[in-house]
């Protein structure tokens, strides 16, 4: 499939996954580091690897020795060396770095995020999602530094330059639960942080980091998790925005504790290759049609109506019905008006549906869009040890070795997976599924409608285990 005749194609192994899953296969190019950073406990890392043809591929780090651990991170990808070194300049502004192995970096790196968690304090967002992979993982084959933070075993939080009166608030009361009163130091705007504040602020401003990354409820125990969501479910009528957020908040920390951190890893990695597939979010692919590519010759305008009546059927089914007749006029008899067909039934709560669905799968066996459909109908009726052992229905099998998807395809695809991995109760690998599928480029409508589907999910699961 040509990129010339099929329209806009989006390559699904983006920057972020390639370096989740290969960079650490990358050669180091250069690491350097703050050169004072023993002194003012203060890192500012840079990792850098090169690809085999010459370009680099580099990741940052703001490492905060002294309470928060990894600040800020920050990646760029696969560029000429020129262009990283236009970047190392700009990151390093004025300050003297130091060129240091490799071992030495990850020690500092990986001190200050087990610092940091001791007292709740999670890294960067960028960290978490994308940099960490950058770096090996710490296992027993990288030698140990004994890296010194915080001073003499406490924390001392620094209040940083972009830290306002209601972030630095939030950092203080997490130590105050954490580390307990007097067993922390509080600094607000030490003159150590001038190096920061002649750099350039777009290079690492932390404007949104901190309060986002705390779980506010990560010290709470179970009960006292449940009785405060009771709290907010007994007045989730009158919450407003910075309530209901809260309330989300405090539902995913619960379903947090639900997961297995090792087994949502394993299950990522699983389903980052499951999704490692190339998508079109123009022009209409006749695969999405039921056809063999280049059997018939069907415009641009009757291509478009496909995605038209399925978006009509929900609200507007007599206009997708005359419109569906339209198509039909318009196209031989192929297998995607029979899917319209359906899709307006099941919108309309037909009766007929099942019977019409299992008389259009035995009709047309091969055609993935009808087949989801019916996946989805007999895992309904499945129980859950049914639904585990046929999880080989991936999208490499429903969609018949296809070399790209349209994002219609792969968004119907990822709704029917969260569908099975709702029924199958398993929280790590729904939540594996929630990261995976966030990272692979879908248009923001569709991530939204997404994570829509899942937040519900999660409710009624948290729902369910506070009444048991």
């Amino acid at each position: 499939m040509t990129k010339n005749n099929k329209g806009k194609v989006i390559q699904m192994l983006s920057p972020e996954n390639y370096i989740r899953k290969k960079a650490r296969r990358l050669p180091i190019y250069e690491c350097l580091v703050k050169s004072d950073w023993e002194e003012a406990k203060m890192a500012t890392v840079l990792v850098a690897r090169n690809h085999i043809n010459g370009n680099i591929t580099v990741c940052t780090y703001l490492v905060d020795l002294m309470c928060l651990g990894v600040k800020d991170s920050m990646f760029l990808f696969n560029v000429p060396i020129q262009e990283y070194e236009e970047f190392k300049g700009k990151i390093i502004g004025g300050m003297k770095m130091t060129e240091v192995d490799y071992t030495l970096a990850h020690n500092i790196v990986y001190a200050g995020i087990e610092f940091a968690e001791d007292y709740g304090f999670k890294p960067h967002k960028n960290y978490e999602s994308v940099t960490k992979y950058m770096l090996e993982e710490d296992a027993e084959d990288i030698e140990l530094i004994e890296i010194e933070c915080g001073i003499d075993g406490q924390p001392v939080y620094m209040r940083g330059p972009f830290e306002d009166d209601a972030k630095a608030r939030k950092i203080v009361a997490q130590l105050e639960k954490t580390a307990g009163p007097g067993n922390y130091t509080y600094i607000d705007k030490p003159d150590e942080w001038e190096d920061f504040d002649d750099n350039d602020d777009d290079d690492f401003d932390d404007d949104d980091d901190e309060p986002e990354e705390v779980d506010e409820f990560i010290h709470m125990s179970s009960d006292e998790k449940k009785n405060l969501l009771r709290e907010f479910e007994s007045n989730i009528e009158k919450l407003k925005d910075p309530d209901v957020s809260r309330y989300l908040e405090l539902v995913g920390s619960i379903f947090k504790d639900f997961t297995d951190p090792e087994l949502v890893d394993k299950y990522y990695d699983e389903y980052c290759d499951d999704l490692n597939i190339e998508f079109l979010e123009d022009e209409i692919p006749d695969e999405m049609l039921g056809i063999v590519p280049g059997s018939a010759i069907i415009s641009e305008e009757t291509r478009a109506m496909f995605l038209k009546i399925y978006e009509l059927s929900p609200e507007k089914p007599k206009k997708a019905i005359k419109l569906l007749d339209e198509f039909r006029k318009q196209t031989p008899d192929i297998p995607a008006s029979y899917y319209l067909e359906l899709i307006i039934l099941q919108d309309k709560e037909d009766k007929k549906y099942p019977k019409k669905l299992e008389e259009y799968v035995q009709k047309f066996p091969d055609y993935s869009l009808i087949k989801l459909l019916w996946l989805d109908e007999i895992y309904a009726l499945e129980t859950e040890n049914e639904i585990i052992t046929t999880q080989n229905n991936n999208l490499d099998s429903i969609f018949d070795g296809r070399l790209s998807l349209h994002i219609h395809e792969m968004y119907l695809y990822l709704v029917y997976k969260i569908s099975v991995l709702a029924r199958m109760g398993d929280t790590s690998r729904l939540e594996a599924f929630y990261y995976a599928y966030d990272d692979i480029g879908l248009p923001e409508d569709h991530l939204k409608a997404l994570d829509g589907i899942v937040q519900l999910i999660k409710m009624q699961f948290v729902k369910i285990n506070l009444n048991q």
